[in-house]
């Protein structure tokens, strides 16, 4: 009896393949982010040159979407017009640090589930909630687009309830 409760102790735990189906598809994602806020960071914040031909690309943008009455996307570019202002101009470096070290919650979270280890999955909610976190730490409420708080919440949430059913599987 002793033997066989032995083997099964050093026996490798086959992972679900459910689990490394999602955790595949989030460490593309956070990769991707993570090497987007990199390059942002390496690359600098636009000047004002930049700034001007990028806003008035988006504000042609609003000007189009008015015309054909859809005002309130049209409303949400402002907000995300002044909101990318606000992260060029204000908070360049700590908008980008914060959101690579949110990255790096997020990998630890995945390579952890994978491990099979629950805390994995609380580093990984921690991580789905940091984006709308730093978001309003940095920025006024009033540019903050409602839009883009709950497609935030609505995409963290499903992965994090698809995390959730392989819960079973970790220690």
């Amino acid at each position: 009896m002793s033997e066989l409760v032995d083997q099964q102790k050093f026996q490798p735990t086959r992972k679900p393949t459910f689990l490394v189906v999602l955790a595949v598809l989030s460490f593309i994602t956070i990769t991707l982010n993570f090497f987007q806020y990199l390059v942002s960071l390496i690359a600098g914040p636009m000047n004002q040159e930049e700034w001007e031909i990028y806003e008035a690309t988006l504000y042609e943008s609003v000007g189009q979407m008015n015309d054909l009455g859809m005002t309130g996307m049209a409303a949400m570019v402002e907000q995300v017009i002044q909101m990318s202002y606000i992260a060029n101009f204000d908070y360049f470096v700590l908008n980008n640090a914060l959101q690579l070290i949110a990255a790096l919650i997020g990998a630890l979270g995945v390579f952890m589930m994978l491990r099979l280890k629950k805390i994995g999955f609380h580093l990984y909610v921690i991580y789905s909630l940091l984006p709308v976190v730093i978001m309003y730490l940095l920025f006024p409420t009033e540019v903050i687009a409602t839009f883009v708080v709950l497609s935030t919440l609505v995409i963290s949430a499903i992965f994090c309830l698809l995390y959730a059913l392989n819960l079973k599987h970790m220690k």
